[in-house]
């Protein structure tokens, strides 16, 4: 297999590319220096100290991988706070105790034969667009990038889209590809993490309909006979550098050191259209209006009847949702700045409705 190092420019350097080709994350992956360490709460977010404080109440899981992408691939988790996860980050050897009475999907002896650490991906507590923990990462992209998620009607409750990942040496997030289309970044404030990616045009060589994801690690000819035919990006992440993510890149991440790492994701005018026809959000969305059908009918009943939701499939039934929204925003003087995003939302989003039935304006 053919191996590719993701370069490695300035701030000032990505601006000036990315000004002259707005298409360059989807190209090819990216690593930025120069701009996180302008953050307002850098250095407090290197401290576990401070995590603990302002994140220590929240709940999560834990889990040996991060998640599975295979299906020969096992998962043990626990249900944790953020504080519990803490301990055993500060003191790996006492999992058993932290943990007694706490594992979800297997057991301490199974996660003693994963031999892979405890790994929580699943913090959540950025749930909207003006979220104050925002203001401690500003910027979390850099010039010229202009992200819109604060355009899109419930981008932070349908999917969490902003991670603070704690990890100890070992720890690993399969290969996969995001949900919704998204440009992902990782940005390093401590230690360092390794990063492997194929490109969408490589994914037919790294992913398997009836397996799953390839294990860069340990390829599979059986499962994945082509696998040597993709080109891998790689990237040993430093602190102070971020790394950027196109849509549909497939990416597997291992943490290198004890780790503390942000995560996010957005939507921009280079991938608004992937995200409008990605079936991942409005199956979400699609699932909470058959679950509560009285409360959408309620508010949209001259988009939607009761028939529909009840035998619409849940991504339809979600699109129609999202369409009524926008289109009901759009006349809200109070969103005027939001409006040509959304419109333009709305313009790709009707472009999968069009082969159904006609929603009503």
């Amino acid at each position: 297999m053919a191996s590719r190092s993701i370069p490695v420019v300035s701030r000032e350097e990505f601006e000036r590319l990315a000004t002259r080709d707005p298409d360059l994350l989807h190209a090819h992956p990216w690593v930025v220096s120069g701009y996180i360490e302008h953050w307002p709460e850098y250095r407090q977010w290197q401290d576990l100290e401070h995590l603990r404080a302002r994140f220590g109440h929240l709940g999560a899981f834990a889990k040996a991988p991060n998640f599975v992408t295979n299906r020969k691939a096992s998962l043990v988790s626990v249900e944790t706070t953020f504080a519990q996860y803490l301990d055993y980050i500060e003191a790996p050897g006492r999992v058993r105790e932290i943990y007694d009475g706490c594992w979800m999907d297997g057991d301490y002896e199974q996660f003693a034969a994963q031999d892979l650490p405890l790994y929580c991906g699943t913090l959540r507590f950025a749930h909207h667009a003006e979220d104050p923990v925002f203001a401690a990462l500003d910027p979390l992209v850099p010039a010229p990038l202009q992200p819109w998620n604060h355009a899109l009607p419930y981008y932070y409750s349908l999917f969490n889209h902003l991670w603070l990942l704690v990890s100890l040496p070992g720890a690993l997030t399969p290969l996969h590809t995001d949900n919704n289309g998204t440009i992902a970044l990782i940005a390093q404030l401590r230690g360092r993490k390794r990063a492997i990616l194929y490109s969408p045009e490589d994914l037919r060589h790294v992913h398997n309909p009836e397996v799953g994801y390839l294990d860069p690690l340990a390829p599979d000819d059986a499962d994945f006979p082509s696998w040597r035919s993709a080109l891998e990006w790689r990237a040993d992440l430093e602190v102070g550098q971020v790394l950027f993510v196109g849509t549909n890149w497939a990416h597997h991440v291992q943490t290198l050191e004890t780790s503390i790492s942000v995560s996010f994701d957005f939507v921009d005018r280079t991938n608004i259209a992937a995200y409008a026809v990605s079936t991942a959000w409005a199956q979400v969305l699609g699932d909470r209006a058959k679950r509560k059908p009285e409360l959408i009918l309620a508010k949209m009943a001259d988009a939607l009847s009761s028939a529909q939701i009840e035998h619409l499939p849940p991504v339809e039934v979600g699109r129609r949702v999202m369409v009524h929204v926008l289109r009901a925003s759009l006349a809200d003087p109070n969103a005027a700045d939001k409006a040509p995003i959304r419109r333009l939302y709305l313009a790709h989003l009707e472009q999968c409705l069009a082969p159904h039935d006609p929603i009503v304006a």
